[in-house]
């Protein structure tokens, strides 16, 4: 471990480098060389798949490098769990790390120990700015909070290091010279900072549905011409088969048991960094390990029968992902998942059937569930945890994927989830929707009423009566609100009167004294565009930002704006320095005999594309079989032979063939 009394203290420091936006879905991965990736054997899971660098293939030690720095930050921010990473995160940013490192190799940048050191002292430091001195840790604290996050002191080493090239990559880029200079910053922390106040007549449409009335007649003409808006669109269902880990924990311990010590320990390490210090470790058997844990972490297990604990530890040895590792117990349950799936799809082919899983899980004594009919835009989809219906409505009746990823950096269950049926869409009639209608109905009419009661409101203010007279003659009040600035946030006041940015615009545009126009607004947070509510809004006051909030907070200000400067013009330099570095995988499959996939471009060969490459891409099938779809990688006219892909980042294509039909 790091002397941490060694660390050198600096000034709070900027971090924005390291500010990954984190993406949340599911990950669709098929992983031949799961054991391989869990022990470090082995070459490449497939061949080019993790991309082109300086013109040789980048391997998987590369790629998981640059991953363990993409995702160091992520794991800190989130206590060492990782949230369900889409793998279109991974292979959009991991090639920006590589990137770097090739320009590092290239200027010779080459960070010292001292300085990967100064750079988490610096970054505690930013962590632990603001936390109420009650309840801040100190910096040997925060500092084991985390490397206990990232799994150890190396890859926290390893992120330093790399932000300390990248800054002096920033240096020697030029970018660091983009600065804001200190007036124009000036004006426009001074323009977000004014304070302003203002009053407002405030109208909801609510207050004038007494007014409308309506026949029969009119409900159905509005039905008629809002048709679409009663319209149930496509629906699915699917049948899943779930495979969680602990249903495989026996599987697992029987190939712990088969491991050489030296796996066992290379297994063990990553599981608990506490457990070498535990006699015969790499020989023990999981039993009694788990018992030799549950004597050491007694705080942990206190109260629990040795019996509960040990089980309790043995699922957490076989299960527990570390440090991008796989437990036992999850490649097993995912290899059965991928078994499964396989089954299927042969099955499928020979005999195509909507309840071809069912029959299979029923055969190997597996429990098949069905979704609830879903459109696209069901989320979650019931019973299927993180995954949105959106994501499997690309499943069809000749297809089915697994729904997972053990290397994701949790646990988690997966998933075989295929179609079961298809609803057409539909129009609801009449009958089925005359509530929804009326209700529609009276909403448009109340608006109309709210709108000419307005306009009234607005023409008195105009011809110069004071607010507070021409809303007592229309039964209104005045509404009193701010103070307010130009940079967002609630309002004072104005509470669910209307849209906030609304009102914001068009006070801000007004001089002190000056009124609006009539102006129509939402109340609803999920339709900035309805008209439900209208206002006249005054401007009374606009005060310039305070002499001591200024002095107080500008120069952080200025810091962080010229931070954001950089960090905005940085990325695009790197990818204009390293444009032919880099390139992307575009690999194929198709079942041995059935047919092949060809790539046809002008930029690019060998399967290596730049970024933004359109490739066509044409399934030809073998003697004896037609192409039926495209399984994995393409989204649009997936029916079509002959098509076309953009390669945006690391790409797996395959297509699906069936035999002629014989005549």
């Amino acid at each position: 471990m790091l002397d941490f009394q060694k660390i050198r203290r600096k000034q709070k420091w900027l971090f924005a480098a390291i500010a990954i936006p984190v993406i949340f879905g599911f990950v669709i991965l098929f992983t031949p060389d799961a054991e391989d990736r869990l022990f470090g054997r082995g070459g490449q899971a497939e061949s080019g798949s993790y991309g082109q660098l300086n013109g040789e293939m980048v391997t998987r030690n590369q790629w998981l490098e640059a991953q363990g720095i993409l995702l160091a930050p992520i794991r800190m921010r989130f206590g060492g769990q990782l949230p369900n990473l889409n793998n279109d995160f991974m292979d959009s940013q991991i090639p920006n790390i590589l990137r770097e490192q090739v320009l590092m190799q290239r200027y010779g940048i080459k960070p010292s120990q001292d300085d990967s050191i100064n750079w988490i002292s610096r970054f505690i430091d930013s962590q632990l700015e603001g936390v109420p001195a009650v309840s801040r840790p100190t910096h040997q604290q925060e500092y084991s909070r985390m490397t206990a996050a990232v799994g150890g002191d190396g890859p926290l080493l390893a992120l330093a290091r790399h932000q300390v090239g990248v800054d002096q990559l920033r240096r020697l880029s030029g970018v660091s010279g983009i600065l804001l200079s200190a007036k124009e910053a000036e004006i426009r922390y001074r323009e977000n900072n004014e304070q302003y106040e203002a009053e407002g007549i405030f109208l909801a449409h609510t207050n004038y549905l007494p007014l409308v009335q309506a026949t029969e007649e009119q409900l159905k003409t509005h039905y008629t011409n809002n048709l679409s808006e009663y319209r149930i669109f496509e629906r699915r269902q699917l049948s899943y088969v779930t495979f969680p880990a602990t249903n495989y924990l026996d599987a697992a311990e029987k190939k712990f048991d088969a491991l050489t010590s030296e796996e066992r320990g290379g297994f063990l390490t990553n599981y608990w960094e506490g457990i070498t210090s535990i006699a015969g470790y790499k020989t023990n058997s999981i039993a009694n390990l788990a018992k030799q844990v549950a004597s050491v972490r007694t705080n942990e297990y206190a109260g629990m029968k040795i019996e509960e604990a040990t089980a309790d530890i043995r699922e957490q040895i076989l299960t527990l992902p570390w440090n991008l590792k796989a437990g036992l117990a999850t490649l097993e349950a995912y290899r059965a998942g991928l078994d499964f799936q396989k089954s299927l799809v042969a099955t499928h082919k020979a005999q195509p059937a909507l309840d071809t899983l069912e029959k299979m899980a029923l055969l190997q004594n597996l429990t098949a569930r069905t979704t609830v009919p879903m459109s696209d835009s069901s989320n979650p989809v019931p019973g299927l945890s993180g995954v949105t219906a959106s994501q499997l409505f690309g499943l069809s009746v000749t297809n089915a994927f697994i729904v997972g990823d053990p290397f994701s950096g949790q646990v988690s269950d997966f998933y075989i989830a295929s179609l079961k049926q298809i609803i057409p869409s539909r129009n609801r009639t009449f009958a089925e929707v005359k509530t929804q209608v009326t209700t529609a109905y009276k909403k448009t009419e109340g608006i109309k009423f709210m709108k000419a009661a307005g306009e009234k409101i607005h023409q008195s203010i105009k011809a110069g009566k004071p607010l507070a007279e021409v809303a007592k003659e229309n039964n209104l009040t005045v509404t009193k609100l701010g103070p307010f600035n130009s940079a967002g946030g609630a309002i004072p006041g104005l509470a669910n009167k209307a849209n906030s940015e609304d009102f914001r615009t068009q006070a801000l545009g007004l001089e002190v004294g000056a009124a609006s126009e009539l102006i129509t607004s939402s109340t609803d947070p999920s339709d900035s565009t309805a008209e439900e509510a209208a206002f006249v809004v005054k401007l009374t006051a606009k005060t310039p930002v305070a002499k001591e909030k200024f002095d107080a907070e500008f120069a952080d200000y200025l810091e962080n704006e010229r931070a954001s400067a950089i960090a905005q013009a940085y990325t695009p330099w790197l990818q204009r320095q390293t444009e032919d570095d880099y390139k992307y995988s575009l690999d194929t499959d198709v079942e041995e005999g059935e047919g092949s996939i060809e790539l046809q471009t002008i930029d690019g060969d060998n399967g290596y594309y730049k970024q933004g490459t359109l490739v066509e891409i044409v399934a030809k099938p073998a003697a004896g079989h037609e192409f039926k779809e495209w399984t994995r990688g393409v989204t649009v006219n997936t029916g079509v032979a002959e098509n076309e892909i953009v390669v945006q980042r690391n790409t797996y294509i395959s297509a699906s063939f069936a035999p002629k039909a014989v005549q």
